[in-house]
């Protein structure tokens, strides 16, 4: 399997308070996250993950984090409004950066009066984990019209999503997963909302044999309950590229994505996932499983 990065931000967010803060070094003792404060204080930093409050630094491939500075103060205002600036690095094995944002805020050129202030920070913690890999996430707010400065450093480390198992022959892949595509999340929990659309998605696939410049592959799905009954079931979901086949270079660059959608009614839960990507070409395959749990 070849190494993944799928890593970005995710969004931002703010709100103020006013009252000076002088120095102050904290270090969670849980986390090993480090802040210092110079002018500039938070009364508490959060660790939300997957939205529900979590005071952890191991995360799962693909949940979403999102660090959030509560209650901000120090910063000097200009006609009742703020103008903090906020930074965000993310390095691995303390060489290699993974993410740099210089300043957050550089679009909020006219400041902002919310109050109490909060400053948020999101990613997707979708990174590589198979060699013990280390990361640390550097955060630093400054005051755009003073001198105050509050910075806060994060280490974590990421481990396997185990929500499905995945089989390969000759195919190669850059990541597999599955996407909560109502929520906006990786599902890394067998707990599914049976209202919520998902998708499968499959992506680097690689290990095809080209025939003129093009791949043919054939990729079949089924979701059955515990019965043995099938609720979803395509025996060749890509049938229409069986003859023509797919430009091997779009096939490879590109996502291949399965929509699974459910009607609420009764579940016979566990229900069983199975997907099969073969090459119509070769004896290269690659198989997907996976026990969920509708609710």
């Amino acid at each position: 399997m070849k190494t993944k990065q799928r890593f970005g931000l995710i969004a931002l967010g703010l709100t103020l308070s006013a009252c000076q803060f002088n120095q102050s070094v904290n270090k969670d003792l849980i986390t090993g996250a480090y802040s210092r404060g110079n002018g500039i204080g938070t009364s508490d930093i959060s660790i939300e993950i997957n939205g529900t409050i979590d005071n952890r630094n191991s995360f799962i491939d693909g949940e979403k984090i999102n660090l959030i500075f509560n209650d901000v103060t120090g910063l000097n205002k200009e006609d009742g409004k703020a103008f903090p600036g906020m930074s965000m690095l993310v390095v691995k094995n303390a060489t290699d950066t993974i993410l740099n944002h210089t300043d957050l805020f550089a679009d909020l050129k006219d400041g902002t009066d919310f109050s109490p202030l909060m400053l948020q920070a999101n990613f997707m913690a979708a990174l590589p984990h198979g060699n013990n890999e280390t990361y640390k996430a550097f955060l630093k707010i400054w005051d755009k019209k003073g001198t105050g400065t509050f910075e806060y450093e994060l280490p974590f480390s990421v481990s396997k999503n185990e929500i499905l198992e995945i089989s390969e022959n000759h195919i190669q892949y850059s990541d597999i997963y599955l996407w909560d595509d109502t929520d906006k999340l990786v599902v890394v929990d067998e707990s599914l909302n049976v209202k919520n659309k998902f998708v499968l998605i499959l992506e680097g696939l690689e290990g095809f044999k080209e025939v003129e410049g093009k791949v043919h592959p054939a990729l079949s799905i089924e979701f059955t309950d515990s019965k043995g009954t099938p609720i979803i079931r395509n025996e060749n979901i890509l049938e229409a590229y069986t003859l023509e086949g797919i430009d091997a270079t779009q096939f490879r660059e590109n996502q291949l994505p399965i929509t699974l959608s459910f009607t609420p009614g009764q579940l016979n839960n566990p229900f069983q996932l199975k997907a099969s990507l073969s090459d119509l070409n070769s004896d290269s395959s690659l198989y997907i499983t996976s026990e969920l749990i509708l609710k």
